[in-house]
C-alpha cells in the first residue's frame, strides 16, 4: 500500500537543498510550506510550485515565525512531515578569535533552527499518530576537521537531537532522522570555492574535480535521501552521510586497494 501524499514544512525551504527538497514533495503529488528569509527566491520557487506550495517569509530562530508556518500548513491538511533545513556556514576563523556572539547567532541557525522545527512538528504529529522529522546534518556532524568550529559543534548537536527525539517519539509512530551530505553543488557552495553563488555550474565541475569519484554531490541526491526517510517508517534516529564516499567513510584507504601506489612505496 502506498504513502499518503504528504503535508510538509521545510524550513530553509527557498534555495539548495531546501528547495530540491520541496520539488521532490510537491512531485510525489504532495504540498508544502516553504519558510526562509530569501523572500524573492522563496516567492519565486512557490510560483513554480504552484497551488501544492506557499512560501512564508520566516526566520527559522523565532519561534513565533515557526509555529506560523505550521498555521500556514493547515490550509492543505494535517503536517505529516518536517524537513529542518534551514542552516548557514556560520562563524569561521580560529578559536582564539571567535566571538561569543558569532558563537550564539551560528549556534542559534544550525541548531536552534533546528529544535524549533522538531519541536512544534512533534506537537503537530504526535495526536495523529504518524509522522515524520528529517534534520539537515553534515559530515561534520559525525566527524571533526570538516568544517568551522562552530559549525561542526552545531552539527554534532543536531545529530544528537536526533537520535535523543527519536527515543521520545517512537512510541507515538513518529521517526526523527538526519541527512548528512558532504560537499554538495548550490549557490552556498558555489560563493565558499570561489567561483560566485550565481555559477553553480562551475561550482559542479570544481566539486566533481574534488570527488573521489569524479561526480558531487547534489541538492537532489540530498533531497532523495531527505524524501525517503521521512518514508521509512523503521528507521529511527539515523543519521544518513551523502557524500559518494569521499569524507566519511574517507577514501584513503584506496591507496591500499584501489589501484592508487600506497605513500609508502
Amino acid at each position: 500500500m502506498s504513502d499518503p501524499a504528504q503535508v510538509a514544512v521545510v524550513t530553509g525551504g527557498a534555495r539548495g537543498i531546501g528547495a530540491a527538497i520541496a520539488r521532490r514533495v510537491v512531485a510525489a503529488g504532495g504540498h508544502v510550506v516553504l519558510g526562509d528569509l530569501a523572500v524573492e527566491q522563496g516567492e519565486s520557487l512557490a510560483r513554480e510550485l504552484g497551488p501544492a506550495a506557499c512560501f512564508v517569509a520566516a526566520d527559522a530562530t523565532s519561534e513565533a515565525d515557526t509555529m506560523t508556518l505550521f498555521d500556514a500548513a493547515s490550509s492543505y491538511g494535517a503536517v505529516d512531515a518536517v524537513y529542518a533545513n534551514a542552516g548557514a556556514v556560520g562563524v569561521t576563523g580560529l578559536l582564539e578569535g571567535t566571538a561569543v556572539d558569532d558563537a550564539r547567532a551560528t549556534m542559534d541557525r544550525l541548531f536552534t533552527s533546528v529544535f524549533l522545527a522538531f519541536k512544534h512538528g512533534v506537537a503537530h504529529m504526535r495526536p495523529q499518530g504518524r509522522g515524520a522529522l528529517v534534520a539537515t546534518a553534515s559530515v561534520a556532524s559525525v566527524r571533526g576537521g570538516l568544517g568551522p568550529h562552530l559549525y561542526t559543534a552545531a552539527k554534532h548537536a543536531v545529530k544528537g537531537l536526533v537520535e535523543s527525539v527519536a527515543v521520545e517519539i517512537a512510541p507515538y509512530g513518529l521517526t526523527a532522522n538526519a541527512v548528512a551530505p558532504g560537499a554538495t553543488v548550490s549557490s552556498l557552495s558555489a560563493g565558499l570555492v570561489g567561483t560566485g553563488p550565481a555559477d553553480v555550474e562551475r561550482a559542479y565541475e570544481q566539486l566533481a574535480s574534488r570527488s573521489s569519484s569524479g561526480v558531487p554531490t547534489t541538492s537532489e541526491d540530498v533531497a532523495e535521501a531527505a524524501y525517503f526517510l521521512s518514508r521509512a517508517h523503521r528507521v529511527n534516529g539515523a543519521t544518513v552521510v551523502i557524500d559518494g564516499g569521499d569524507a566519511v567513510p574517507g577514501s584513503a584507504g584506496r591507496a591500499y586497494y584501489g589501484g592508487v601506489p600506497h605513500p609508502a612505496s
